[in-house]
């Protein structure tokens, strides 16, 4: 399977090309990487997580982030999974989402499933909204704020006139926003790795991606229950999407800002958000929803490192999935 700069249908012109000796590079990375010793040998650092991918810096690959998406049952559905990405960073570009700079290199190795690297610019970590939010001055996170709900803003009022029939959010949590040092330039975009997209009310992207990485058992009752989707919900919901900003201030270790910014959000709705139709927040539902998200997400974790100690040390497989340490929700 050939690299791809996302130029299929509804691909968006943000998107690098990718050399074939990237694709080289990435290659001999995966066929060598033990998911449960990542950094081993000095070659990748890993800078992040989400709650499917891993994010790595390869020495290889200087001045470039790499997203390492798995849990891909073959090349026909790394193939749809391309192609949702392509549209929904057309989607985002067409009603005014800045979105940075996103290419994506399929990457097949013998012997093992297909994985997808999401490659982009790596960018000032200043610039980056969980550090703007821990170390920034109020009037700058309040600004920085402010270009996030806009972008949020405009994302929800484009779905009341689909295209298509599809609709499409964003995470808004300030960790998946870099910001330029001119408070008036417009946010990236650095998370596109989970489109949020639907068509006809049914997401585009496969759910299997999320329930992959967990035991048989768990992913059967996350479909029944329909825990993906309804995760995945509270995004397409403007009341939800921003108590989920909000309450994101927890896990980046300042809770101690929520009061202020939650002020600050009720005022954003009362003039400029007002067409959202959303009511006040209350800062303890704020609390009470982060509290429960952490805990599904914790309960998460525990279940995908359970499945990997089954699958490495009783059956001798590979687990595919880079699982992060303790967390501290």
């Amino acid at each position: 399977m050939r690299a791809s700069a996302l130029t299929r249908e509804g691909a968006s012109d943000l998107c690098l090309s990718v050399s074939d000796a990237v694709v080289r590079v990435l290659r001999d990375f995966e066929r060598t990487l033990d998911p449960a010793v990542p950094e081993d040998g000095g070659r990748a650092q890993i800078i992040g997580y989400g709650e499917v991918s891993s994010v790595f810096a390869l020495a290889a690959l200087q001045g470039q982030v790499c997203k390492r998406m798995a849990g891909f049952r073959d090349a026909a559905r790394v193939q749809d999974y391309l192609d949702v990405v392509g549209r929904y960073i057309r989607r985002l570009h067409d009603v005014g989402v800045h979105v940075v700079a996103t290419a994506a290199a399929p990457i097949a190795v013998e012997g093992r499933a297909p994985v997808v690297y999401l490659l982009q610019p790596r960018l000032d970590g200043a610039g980056l909204g969980n550090a703007i939010l821990r170390s920034a001055d109020d009037r700058t996170l309040c600004a920085r704020l402010d270009a996030v709900l806009g972008d949020c803003r405009r994302v929800l009022l484009a779905n009341r006139a689909p295209v298509d029939d599809r609709t499409a959010t964003v995470d808004g949590q300030l960790s998946n926003w870099h910001f330029d040092r001119d408070l008036a330039s417009p946010p990236l975009l650095i998370d596109v790795g989970t489109p949020f997209m639907r068509r006809h009310g049914a997401y585009e992207i496969d759910i299997g991606l999320f329930l992959a990485p967990a035991p048989p058992v768990v992913r059967q009752l996350f479909r029944r229950l329909r825990i993906v989707e309804t995760y995945l919900d509270t995004f397409f919901d403007p009341r939800l999407l921003l108590v989920d900003l909000l309450g994101n201030f927890h896990k980046e270790g300042r809770p101690d800002r929520i009061d202020a910014t939650v002020a600050h959000v009720n005022t954003w709705l009362q003039s400029t958000g007002s067409d959202l139709g959303v009511e006040p927040i209350a800062r303890a539902e704020v609390d009470r929803y982060y509290s429960k998200d952490a805990k599904l997400l914790e309960f998460y974790l525990k279940v995908r490192r359970l499945d990997r100690f089954v699958r490495t040390r009783i059956f001798r497989r590979v687990y595919p999935f880079v699982l992060p340490g303790p967390i501290r929700r």
